[in-house]
């Protein structure tokens, strides 16, 4: 039976094994790491930027001059806050070249996320994908990329795995979620060591009591945290719809007619006549 991988502590506990780590960068980015330890917590300098963050699993190939950060996302599934995280390991490495600019390390961030994205295109439309990839490449006018960099922010989304999602992706995606909703008989790749090396480390009897309880605390934490997020949300919307009402109720005190206002607030020639008699 494996511990829920959607809670952060039990997450951190799993990915920070080095095995385990290099394998999913492996499999996910296709870099071979070179590295002995993964930090969590990992702050970079104050001076970097106005907005303090912690990096959730970061590890440093000195050799090869590479930076993997890996964010797991429980409830702010906020596409600008990971790019703020991805944006200021660039500018960190940049500190030792600021005279040229030049990147002194590639940067790599990684977020897996467990639910459906609050996020959407400008057009409004929502995002259902599994696999979104951000880099600093240019294009030309007809398209055509520019490969400068290497540096890439890549973001994991469970709920979105489909037939066209690459295997080796597919392997960890399913590995969270089974984990998520099904953990007594999990249906994964353990034909792939480094999953396989996961699974055994999320098995609940290597779990020790200490993290347990750090998980329990975590998860009502997290759970408070929604509750605070949702009542601010609805909190909002409310304060919304009372100035969309004023604006019709003054809408029609300034002698606007009928189909105007239903045209330039979208609403229905009911809603239109109750505000009438209202005022």
């Amino acid at each position: 039976m494996l511990v829920n991988l959607d809670n952060e502590v039990h997450f951190k506990n799993v990915f920070t094994d080095v095995e385990v780590f290099k394998g999913f960068v492996k499999d996910v980015l296709g870099l071979d790491l070179e590295i002995d330890k993964v930090e969590t917590e990992k702050a970079l300098s104050p001076t970097i930027g106005a907005i303090k963050f912690k990096m959730d699993l970061f590890a440093e190939d000195e050799k090869n001059r590479t930076v993997v950060e890996i964010q797991k996302v429980d409830y702010d599934y906020t596409y600008r806050r990971f790019l703020h995280y991805f944006l200021g390991n660039l500018v960190d490495v940049q500190r030792n070249s600021a005279k040229n600019y030049r990147f002194g390390k590639e940067v790599y961030v990684i977020v897996v996320v467990t639910r459906a994205y609050k996020i959407e295109e400008k057009s409004g439309e929502p995002i259902k994908d599994d696999v979104l990839i951000t880099d600093i490449n240019p294009r030309t006018l007809e398209g055509q990329l520019r490969h400068m960099h290497n540096h890439q922010m890549v973001m994991l989304n469970t709920e979105f795995v489909d037939e066209n999602t690459p295997q080796e992706i597919k392997d960890w995606l399913d590995l969270i979620k089974e984990s998520m909703n099904n953990p007594e008989n999990p249906n994964i790749n353990l034909s792939n060591p480094a999953v396989a090396r996961a699974a055994q480390l999320a098995e609940t009897e290597n779990i020790d009591p200490e993290a347990f309880q750090e998980a329990r605390i975590h998860e009502m934490r997290k759970a408070a945290l929604a509750v605070a997020v949702d009542t601010a949300v609805e909190k909002k919307e409310v304060e919304m719809q009372s100035k969309i009402d004023n604006a019709i109720k003054n809408a029609l005190r300034s002698g606007m007619k009928k189909p105007q206002v239903m045209s330039i607030f979208g609403v229905s020639a009911e809603v239109v006549e109750q505000f009438e008699q209202e005022i």
